[in-house]
């Protein structure tokens, strides 16, 4: 029923809609005219949207085609892929690189020839620098071969400049030895000079030892030198034990003379006369220098060690007047007997004389006893015998004492002769009274002086006399003149000393 009720129902035509009544609301308006308008505007719609379906089919099918795979022919892709693999492989294993040859002998393959250039100019400063002058390769010896090689055999420069320097063997590496500044010697050796120092100073070294050092300036450089420097280690030790050119001198000191000095730097009187033309052996003045020796050795060591040993405590000195004596006599009346004690001394040498000795500690086991001495207070007369020997005369030793050739057969000399033009004077050697003055078979004109302490002193072959028999002579005083009386080959004087009737050395007496 319904649906005849809506059948029935009469559809208004498009005038009657014309003169349907519209509303006077702009927001119902503005909904009829949306809604009249709907159907024009999903029409349009579906044909953009058709539009874009088609446009973007029509591309993907471009992309399609563009984008499907061409099909190659197999033997091709495998020929393209061997000849790509071999050509990396090539560029692996090969490069183009420079081999440089010395004389005809390669040396070694580098990256360029620029590369070999710039290393030969670096081993050709070096060089320079090590000679001390500009060192450059004849370029017929130096050859560049540039060609395709094995990376394999490609070096890098700076093992082509260590082939080049071997090779070339102008300079190498080593180790240089100064003293003061002065070369030495090298070695190739680490260390082998520093075993060496220590084997120069070995001697010097004990199980007290504390320290050794060496007086000079020593340097041990590590360095390149000229081949040429490089010696044997045998030879430097033999120049460092050796001695240079250099003066050795002794200043003399109160009371030194002429051969002591001598005999205690291990020469004669003759030998220290030769080093000192025009010194008088008989007139040295303490602060003269005379020169020892010519040469001082290379190295010179100071050595510094422990000493343990029982020293000796000098005694004191007791004085007791006597008038019965001479002034400046003494004699002893209870002998002093020196103390000792455990010592410990640190002692420095020099070489082998020792410089410095530092008591470090001392225990004193047992104590010195005192001596006592009776001291003279009698006027001393001028002929009273000093105690000691001064030269009889001026010269020449001619004859020592001791054995000796003379005459064609072997005898004992008693004494010394000292020559000198006939007629040079003759003086008592001490103070003392003449016992003797005159003629003596082989002595010739004798002159003896008993000094009255156990000394008795000869004068022999002067030519005259001057003194008697009891005269009372002084130290230095005229007594005779030389000649060559008695058993005599020339103008001398025999000078003997004896000492309770014993020889002795007169060398060992004379001041």
């Amino acid at each position: 029923m319904a649906t005849k009720d809506r059948s029935r129902r009469r559809v208004p035509s498009f005038r009657d809609r014309q003169r349907f009544p519209e509303s006077s609301s702009p927001y119902q308006q503005l909904r009829l005219l949306l809604a009249g308008s709907m159907p024009l505007i999903r029409h349009k719609c579906a044909s953009a949207l058709y539009r874009l379906r088609s446009a973007l089919a029509a591309a993907a099918a471009r992309l399609r085609r563009v984008t499907e795979p061409k099909r190659f022919h197999v033997a091709v892709f495998l020929s393209a892929s061997v000849a790509v693999a071999v050509f990396a492989v090539f560029n692996v294993l090969y490069t183009t690189a420079t081999t440089v040859s010395l004389n005809g002998v390669e040396l070694g393959t580098v990256a360029s020839e620029e590369e070999a250039a710039a290393a030969r100019m670096s081993v050709e400063a070096s060089i320079s620098d090590v000679l001390g002058y500009d060192y450059t390769l004849e370029e017929s010896a130096v050859s560049y071969s540039t060609g395709l090689t094995a990376r394999s055999a490609v070096e890098d420069a700076g093992e082509l400049e260590k082939a080049l320097e071997d090779e070339l063997n102008m300079v190498a590496h080593g180790y240089a030895l100064y003293v003061g500044g002065e070369f030495i010697g090298a070695t190739q050796t680490e260390g082998a000079l520093e075993e060496l120092l220590e084997q120069v100073a070995a001697p010097f070294r004990n199980e007290n030892t504390v320290s050794i050092d060496f007086v000079e300036d020593i340097e041990i450089r590590e360095c390149d030198l000229p081949v040429e420097d490089f010696t044997n280690l045998a030879d430097v030790a033999l120049l460092l034990n050796s001695t240079k050119a250099g003066e050795v001198t002794y200043t003399v000191k109160e009371g030194d003379c002429w051969s002591v000095i001598a005999q205690d730097n291990n020469m004669t009187s003759s030998e220290l006369l030769k080093l000192n033309p025009g010194y008088d052996i008989d007139k040295l003045w303490p602060g003269d220098v005379l020169l020892i020796s010519n040469a001082v050795p290379y190295l010179t060591i100071v050595a510094t060690q422990m000493e343990y040993y029982v020293a000796e405590i000098p005694y004191e000195i007791e004085y007791v007047d006597d008038d019965t004596m001479w002034e400046g006599d003494t004699s002893v009346i209870s002998a002093g007997v020196p103390g000792a004690a455990d010592t410990v001394a640190r002692v420095t040498y020099q070489g082998y004389e020792e410089v410095e000795r530092v008591i470090e500690e001392q225990t004193v086991i047992t104590e010195p006893v005192t001596e006592v001495q009776a001291r003279g207070t009698k006027e001393r007369p001028s002929w009273a015998p000093t105690g000691s020997f001064r030269w009889p005369t001026s010269g020449t030793i001619t004859s020592d004492y001791g054995y000796r050739n003379i005459f064609g057969g072997t005898s004992y000399h008693s004494g010394i002769d000292i020559a000198n033009s006939y007629g040079t004077d003759i003086v008592a050697a001490d103070g003392g009274e003449v016992i003797y003055a005159g003629w003596m078979s082989g002595y010739g004109y004798l002159v003896q002086i008993d000094h009255q302490n156990g000394y008795v002193t000869y004068y022999g072959h002067n030519s005259s006399l001057l003194v008697s028999v009891g005269d009372k002579v002084y130290k230095g005083q005229h007594i005779a003149e030389m000649g060559s009386t008695g058993r005599s080959t020339g103008n001398h004087c025999h000078f003997e000393v004896r000492y309770n009737g014993e020889r002795q050395d007169p060398m060992d007496y004379l001041d």
